[in-house]
């Protein structure tokens, strides 16, 4: 299973509910995401399905949508 490290995220600021969020509480959710680690069961070599795993990935984790993010692979 893969594994990667998220190192930038941005949420979907139009994700319902997401206006009710103060600039802190975004900065300490991206905070919270930045540096984690993930396994994803899906195929690496197919980008499109893993990058959606990996959005789901976060969504799971954090209840909002991901507009963007970067990642890294990682040896586990």
């Amino acid at each position: 299973m893969p594994t990667i490290q998220v190192f930038d995220v941005t949420f979907d600021s139009t994700d319902e509910g997401f206006d009710s969020l103060t600039l802190y509480q975004v900065a300490m959710l991206e905070s919270d995401i930045e540096g984690r680690i993930f396994e994803i069961d899906c195929d690496p070599n197919d980008t499109e399905e893993f990058e959606y795993q990996i959005c789901e990935e976060i969504t799971s984790e954090t209840g909002w949508l991901v507009s963007h993010f970067n990642y890294r692979h990682i040896l586990a």
